[in-house]
């Protein structure tokens, strides 16, 4: 599902039966994996995370491919999000200067979110940047109050972090509700922040940025 927010378009895209998904204990368990890896349990707090603590193997990135760790290619899972990936990268117009067809990996890596933890506004590329194109965020657990998705309507391609999202007028958000199941595409200049997370267990999600080369 496409949405138009503040002039740019967001896709979203539910895996309707990801509860029963045959491979997601198994999905689970490696990402579980990776959270409690000493490089991630002794790393200070996620960069734009604040209120409370956040788990990340975003400084893991290059040697931590996750798509390739939960081998995308050959579940019925990362089947789905690479064919979203590619509609998205179509939806935002991509297609008219890149090479779509040829998605190349920038960074990926998976986030965890524990009770009062929320993350500043941010974007994952300036105006000028040649890589990332689009970034997807997909949830992989998502307890009643958890964060949501807040994009920050501001185009100062300039400004990579902002504030809280509370800080920002409310006609100036646009959420999109976490869900555990739930594909978010949307441009990398795209800013964005979440709502505090409420809940005592932790939400997790897994984050692809990529890039296409010129047509």
């Amino acid at each position: 599902m496409q949405q138009q927010v503040f002039n740019q378009t967001i896709c979203v895209y539910d895996f309707d039966d990801y509860a029963q998904l045959e491979t997601k204990v198994a999905m689970d368990n490696i990402l579980d994996e990776l959270f409690a890896l000493p490089e991630v349990i002794n790393k200070e707090n996620v960069d734009d995370a604040q209120g409370g603590r956040a788990f990340s193997t975003v400084h893991l990135s290059q040697s931590l491919v996750i798509p390739e760790i939960l081998n995308f290619k050959q579940t019925r899972l990362g089947v789905w999000i690479l064919r979203n990936l590619y509609q998205s990268a179509q939806a935002l117009g991509l297609d008219k200067t890149r090479n779509i067809k040829k998605m190349k990996y920038h960074r990926t890596w998976v986030n965890r979110m524990t009770k009062g933890c929320d993350a500043v506004a941010h974007r994952h590329a300036g105006e000028d940047w040649s890589i990332p194109h689009l970034v997807a965020i997909f949830y992989t657990q998502v307890p009643d109050e958890s964060a949501d998705l807040i994009f920050i309507d501001d185009d100062n391609f300039e400004l990579m972090r902002g504030a809280s999202a509370k800080e920002y007028p409310l006609d100036k958000q646009y959420k999109i509700a976490s869900k555990a199941g739930r594909l978010v595409c949307h441009d990398a200049k795209a800013f964005h922040a979440t709502s505090v997370h409420n809940s005592d267990l932790p939400r997790s999600c897994i984050i692809i940025e990529v890039g296409f080369p010129p047509r």
